[in-house]
């Protein structure tokens, strides 16, 4: 399995005088506030979306800018899983216990219905077992229902049946 983030070890907390950039300087998980530590407090989680598949698109251009090495997979799905694999190495190392997404985040919209959920389920699999394996937890997933333009007049409010299937 490829490594996204080479050289890169977990980002531990080290204090507000650390010179570290990779460190937490206010961010303790194990430190007591109020009775609770702040793990407890902040459920510290990483949004799929803005963190690995935002390409970075201006407005006015819709070409994307961040060059990221496990969106370049001409397969969809390969593109997925390097995907989830590299958000998955990239949380455990920062130490978030949780993770979140749309279910296009996390799975190419396919040619049918059928094909999407097969995609999804197939991507679902796999973010199971990386969750196992690394004990990060889903905090939420959720439907895309407004990237697709048959979203246009909402979605549960959409006047075209279509968008129900």
């Amino acid at each position: 399995m490829s490594e996204f983030f080479k050289g890169i070890e977990k980002i531990a907390y080290e204090g507000p005088d650390s010179k570290n950039p990779l460190a937490f300087k206010h961010y303790d998980a194990e430190a007591t506030v109020g009775g609770k530590t702040m793990a407890e407090h902040l459920r510290f989680s990483v949004a799929f979306w803005h963190s690995f598949k935002g390409g970075g698109i201006d407005p006015f251009g819709p070409t994307p800018v961040y060059d990221r090495p496990w969106d370049c997979a001409t397969d969809p799905m390969q593109r997925a899983e390097d995907t989830l694999r590299a958000a998955f190495e990239f949380i455990t190392k920062l130490g978030a216990p949780f993770y979140c997404w749309h279910d296009r985040d996390i799975a190419p919209e396919g040619e049918t219905i059928k094909e999407s959920n097969e995609r999804l389920d197939h991507i679902v699999g796999l973010a199971e077992q990386l969750q196992a394996d690394s004990g990060v937890r889903l905090l939420w997933g959720t439907s895309n229902c407004f990237s697709n333009a048959r979203f246009t007049h909402g979605a549960a409010s959409n006047p075209d049946a279509h968008v129900f299937a």
